[in-house]
């Protein structure tokens, strides 16, 4: 049963993340424009392979669409490779699925690339993304969760659940910058003012370190697994319950599902990982 239920989160982590993406990138779009209209970079490249100027090229209305609809693409992408981790066992073309799954993972990188363009260079928002990168690379590579000694691959799985946890929690701190949205979240679901949702974020963000410390530590792991299980799905939740509207129902569902459907792999992968410990520990006790 363990087998069985390691292999079925697995592909629901990478399903989750894909389809979020897919309806993300369609209906809302990507930050690909930071990066692909960076004059200082892109001006060497683009004079220098076509008969494009700068100017021509960040004013063409051809180059603007061809991007919307690479993006459009892009999404089309995440749908399949979406579809494709559903149903991994089943699909036997593996030179297509590996095609796919490598094609989608690059674009999610991209968009982590982009996404710390966009705002200022802040690398911590690309080491949010880990968790989401984690089951999918897990599909590619073909990693056998079967195999009772997967010590190598805990270690991998949790150092992507740190660096996650760890970027949210210097983020809810604010020892970076606070986000904004975090305290409208906050003050909107708890029902807080400023100053307490502030405090709440920042103790918040130190148990998010805290915890991402703890997952190292044999004989504490599982209670820290187990916080980051229930701390992962509900900040992925709490996304549709701040941006839920009664006045608005369809449009403010449409806004922020996407944004639960991707982040729910936050709270899905330390699952796997408390699964993978469980069976090691039961090997040990039986030998």
């Amino acid at each position: 049963m363990n087998k069985l239920k390691l292999i079925w989160l697995v592909k629901i982590c990478a399903f989750t993340v894909f389809l979020g993406r897919a309806y993300q990138l369609y209906f809302f779009g990507a930050p690909f424009r930071a990066f692909l209209w960076d004059e200082s970079l892109l001006t060497p490249i683009v004079e220098g392979l076509s008969n494009y100027t700068w100017q021509d090229y960040a004013s063409s209305s051809k180059v603007n669409v061809w991007i919307d609809g690479f993006i459009k693409f892009c999404s089309l992408i995440f749908l399949l490779a979406a579809i494709i981790s559903l149903f991994w066992n089943k699909i036997g073309y593996r030179r297509l699925k590996q095609i796919v799954m490598s094609f989608a993972l690059l674009v999610l990188l991209f968009i982590g690339i982009c996404m710390v363009k966009d705002k200022n260079y802040e690398y911590l928002l690309f080491f949010e993304l880990f968790i989401q990168l984690a089951a999918p690379i897990l599909l590619l590579l073909n990693v056998r969760l079967d195999v009772t000694d997967n010590k190598k691959i805990i270690i991998g799985l949790k150092i992507a659940i740190a660096c996650t946890f760890i970027a949210h929690g210097l983020f809810a701190m604010g020892l970076i910058y606070l986000p904004g949205y975090f305290v409208d979240m906050t003050i909107m679901i708890l029902g807080l003012n400023e100053s307490q949702a502030t405090t709440f974020l920042y103790v918040a963000g130190v148990l998010d370190l805290v915890m991402s410390v703890l997952i190292f530590v044999p004989k504490l792991s599982k209670y820290a697994l187990w916080y980051m299980v229930f701390w992962g799905l509900t900040t992925a939740l709490a996304r549709l319950f701040a941006g839920y509207s009664s006045d608005f129902v369809s449009s403010s569902l449409h806004a922020s599902v996407y944004l639960v459907i991707y982040r729910l792999s936050h709270g899905l992968l330390p699952l796997v990982v408390l699964l993978m410990e469980k069976k090691l520990r039961k090997r040990k006790i039986t030998y």
